[in-house]
């Protein structure tokens, strides 16, 4: 009988921005896959973006599960890791004889953690498509009992291709090595061949080559693909192409995935090409520039391109520190070409990047003050990720390094701060820039049609998979009942859940949301309530909540006064929505659930000024549409609903 390799593909979206979750990686292995004429032999399925980016556990399992694959291949970044080896872990119980595959970033040798979890069979080291259908091929032989001369495959459970690593028997084994591919050219285009989809209002993601010219050891980008690009880079014709097809699929804005796209040596064809196809009507264009390379016809060329967001990070001002990372930056240059894109209306993301080895409290603010002398825009600060893999992960313990074990792997302490200063550094910054000191990037954010849902029955759900989860605590069922509820729910949520609950009754919330949580231990929820509850009680029952320790738990470590645990417990995030006129001390929850007002549009004039002075997390407005003077009269309440019409 003749046997056919069956493999799936997943990546898993960042919390915050799943309409970001192109699976681009995915796509060039089954393009290479293509090429070498894998597919008429072998079925590879990418996760449909719906399951992936909006899934919930047991969805996302179920979905796989039903496909009944030989191979699962995931892609694995920092912000999709943890949980991606927890599926990983609950499809070997289901799936026994399932091979996990991982790459991406987070495969790197240093990062045991990775190599060594119970759900990784084989691992692909750096560029994959090559390695990954080599594998497969072998991985066919190994199933039809082929022999086939293996470096080392008799001490292992799966072949050792070239690029490839195995953690077997307490040892890590690792294939030939695997040099990058020296010219991009075979590799076809998963968008033009169709294995990539992309609904119109989405981003376009865009690989201009696989290069960098610099060694920043803070970053991954070009990692062991050498200074020199040779042919490392996609033809101008082949970049032109994906273009005009996601114009043609009405993507909403094109991001070229390249670090330095004003360098690449076809950057005036790739300009002159653009002008003509994006038009008219231009598709708003985001690069990653080099700002000191930045002369003013390459800004007039990338303009008239359609660019309209530019990110050229500076990371630091501070010499010695630009020096410590490798970091190659002429200063003065870089400033003068910053401030060209802005003379351009182009948006610039400027970043900072906080605790880098030779940096201060004293030099990072003198950071923010050359920024502010050179006349640049508004900024933003990042918290320097000991990547592994990276030069500063290598050299961690030279600069007194102590950071996470786990992703997002943010620096903790070093020769230069401990962490007691680098928090209050982090909260000082962040103020001056207008950020949030205690946002938690990549969380995800309740709509705001769910301040004012309704309470029409026992249960009611929105979407699918289920996003808004409305419940009326009233409901004559007993507990037991709320249960199997619950149980009848736990295959259908997405990946971020809200629970409205009418009349609260946190007996009733844990009987539901219980089974739920269980079968989904990876979800992030919000909670919201329509009175208060005692702030112990809400903590207690945060702390019993069916949940896995992840990315968004140690993104918040800030949070914490000392970094052990180097996390805080984000989910369920609490909500308290009251009437305006209860007397109720925000500060009471502070560190707990967020304290929203409800108020009455033909109150809204009398009480913005006083909920200013009582404070609280926003104001939710019950009208038919928005007056521009709720906002200017809040000074720090968000207006949470109703949202002012496009």
């Amino acid at each position: 009988m003749y046997f056919m390799l069956k493999i799936v593909l997943l990546q898993l979206p960042v919390p915050s921005n799943p309409a970001a979750n192109v699976p681009l990686a995915a796509g060039y292995l089954k393009a290479w896959a293509y090429n070498q004429g894998l597919l008429e032999r072998m079925q590879i399925e990418i996760v449909p973006r719906d399951i992936a980016d909006r899934g919930g556990d047991r969805l996302i399992c179920n979905w796989i599960i039903a496909q009944q694959p030989h191979v699962l291949g995931i892609s694995l970044y920092t912000w999709n890791s943890e949980r991606s080896l927890h599926l990983a872990s609950q499809l070997k119980q289901a799936l026994p004889n399932l091979i996990v595959v991982v790459g991406g970033p987070e495969v790197q040798r240093n990062n045991t953690w990775v190599l060594q979890h119970p759900a990784v069979d084989v691992a692909v080291e750096g560029e994959g498509e090559q390695t990954f259908s080599e594998l497969l091929l072998a991985l066919e032989h190994q199933h039809q009992q082929i022999s086939l001369p293996m470096h080392n495959q008799t001490q292992l459970p799966y072949p050792l291709v070239a690029g490839t690593l195995q953690y077997h028997a307490s040892q890590l084994h690792a294939g030939l090595p695997r040099p990058a591919m020296g010219s991009l050219d075979p590799i076809p285009s998963p968008y033009l061949l169709g294995f990539l989809e992309l609904r119109a209002g989405e981003i376009a993601f865009i690989e201009c080559s696989r290069w960098c010219p610099y060694g920043c050891t803070f970053c991954l980008y070009g990692r062991n693909m050498g200074t020199k690009l040779g042919g490392r880079m996609f033809g101008s014709q082949r970049v032109l192409d994906e273009v005009a097809w996601a114009r043609q699929q009405g993507a909403r804005a094109i991001h070229f995935v390249e670090a330095n796209l004003n360098l690449l040596p076809n950057f005036r064809e790739l300009m002159r090409g653009l002008q003509s196809i994006n038009q008219p009507e231009p598709t708003p264009i985001y690069a990653e520039l080099r700002g000191e390379h930045l002369k003013p016809e390459s800004v007039e060329a990338l303009v008239q391109a359609g660019l309209t967001v530019a990110e050229v990070g500076l990371q630091s001002a501070n010499r010695t520190a630009l020096q410590a990372v490798g970091r190659r930056t002429d200063l003065e240059k870089w400033a003068e070409g910053t401030r060209r894109l802005y003379q351009h209306d182009v948006a610039v993301l400027l970043d900072v990047i906080l605790g880098l080895p030779e940096d201060d409290a004293d030099s990072t603010h003198a950071t923010i003050e050359w920024i502010q002398q050179q006349q640049l825009g508004d900024y933003d600060i990042f918290t320097l990720q000991v990547l592994p893999g990276t030069g500063v992960r290598n050299d961690a313990e030279r600069f007194g390094m102590h950071f996470q074990d786990r992703p997002p792997y943010y620096i903790l302490a070093n020769h230069w701060l401990n962490y007691q200063q680098l928090r209050a550094l982090r909260w000082d910054l962040r103020e001056q820039a207008g950020l949030d000191p205690l946002a938690i990037e990549g969380m995800p954010q309740p709509a705001c049609d769910v301040w004012l849902q309704a309470c029409e029955q026992a249960i009611r759900v929105i979407d699918q998979p289920i996003r808004t989860i409305v419940l009326d605590c009233r409901a004559e069922f007993s507990l037991d009942e709320w249960r199997e509820q619950g149980q009848h729910y736990a295959d259908q949520v997405a990946s971020h859940v809200v629970v409205i609950a009418h009349h609260s009754d946190l007996a009733v919330i844990e009987a539901f949301c219980w089974p739920i949580a269980q079968a989904n231990l990876t979800i992030h929820w919000d909670v919201v309530l329509d009175q208060p509850i005692a702030p112990n009680a809400l903590r207690q029952l945060q702390q019993r909540w069916p949940h896995t320790i992840g990315y968004l738990d140690r993104i918040a470590v800030y949070r914490r006064w000392q970094a052990d645990p180097a996390w805080v417990q984000v989910t369920p995030r609490w909500w308290i929505r009251c009437d305006w006129q209860q007397a109720l001390d925000p500060l009471s929850y502070e560190g707990i659930a967020e304290v929203v007002w409800q108020v009455a549009a033909d109150q809204a004039s009398v009480a913005i000024p006083v909920l200013n002075r009582r404070g609280g997390t926003g104001i939710v407005i019950e009208a038919e549409q928005f007056e521009p003077t709720w906002q200017e009269q809040s000074e720090h309440l968000a207006i949470l609903a109703p949202l002012p019409h496009d």
